[in-house]
């Protein structure tokens, strides 16, 4: 029977992880899900996998070309094997709520796209932090997808998001989701269905190397603003906010020029929210 929501899953050194992730796809209620996973490095995650969790035709095995191809690549490559016309997006790294899909999918029917809180987890303290409207409400402003420097994980109708996930080195979600909203002009927000977003210190937002890698990804999507067919507003919003974001990376990188020892955390979002 075909799914209504085929989860696309890049991993990249996500052995520690991936079983929670999956498992929280198939835990799922109340909607029919199949896994896209798509390695963007040489581990054989199959083999990682409980036999329950790769029974049947739940889960589809796929690698990018080469390894370290990034993540845009490997969830466009499982995005192209995905059956469902309603694409979720997960990493390897977190995990879903168990009634996240279904609580979302109507929505995405309707809209074409839907989002629930990020919720941050930081393992070292056990802090939370948690990503939402600032004003409430049941949707998503395009000023919150760009400012809150704070991931939306979205679910949305793959015909919606023909060009797929931009092949930029930092904040590659917020563009799709920019896409996304441009596309639909309505961001659907569910109370409740969450995204479980776990921190660690090897992720992209947090490794040694996040600042420059943010720098990058920062001028390339100054680059492609005025490439998009987004409203003039849109394209003014997402060239301050990037704008402001490559500023702040730049500072810090120029007052620690032998070895930086701040965080993209610490420089990016605390700064932006300070």
């Amino acid at each position: 029977m075909r799914p209504d929501v085929s989860v696309i899953m890049p991993a990249y050194r996500a052995a520690a992880t991936i079983v929670r992730a999956v498992q929280s796809v198939f835990a799922q209620k109340g909607v029919r899900v199949e896994l896209v996973l798509c390695a963007d490095d040489d581990v054989d995650y199959a083999a990682l996998l409980p036999a329950d969790l790769r029974a049947g035709d739940k889960v589809t095995f796929c690698r990018t070309p080469a390894p370290r191809s990034g993540p845009s690549a490997a969830r466009n490559l499982a995005t192209r094997l995905a059956r469902a016309d309603i694409i979720g997006c997960l990493d390897a790294d977190d995990a879903y709520a168990t009634d996240r899909l279904a609580r979302l999918l109507p929505l995405v029917e309707r809209y074409g796209v839907a989002t629930g809180p990020t919720r941050e987890i930081d393992p070292r303290t056990r802090a939370m932090r948690i990503a939402q409207p600032r004003l409430g409400g049941d949707f998503l402003p395009i000023a919150d997808i760009c400012e809150l420097r704070m991931p939306f994980s979205p679910v949305y109708q793959k015909a919606k998001c023909p060009a797929g996930w931009p092949a930029i080195d930092f904040a590659e979600d917020v563009i799709l989701n920019v896409d996304l909203y441009c596309a639909t002009a309505a961001y659907p927000f569910v109370e409740g269905a969450e995204y479980i977003y776990h921190l660690s210190d090897g992720s992209r937002s947090h490794s040694a190397y996040a600042l420059e890698r943010a720098r990058s990804g920062y001028l390339q999507i100054l680059e492609l603003v005025d490439k998009r067919d987004w409203p003039a507003t849109v394209r003014e919003l997402v060239r301050r906010v990037f704008g402001e974001d490559l500023a702040a990376v730049e500072r810090a990188q120029a007052a620690s020029e032998a070895e930086s020892t701040s965080t993209w955390r610490e420089v990016v979002r605390d700064g932006a929210a300070r």
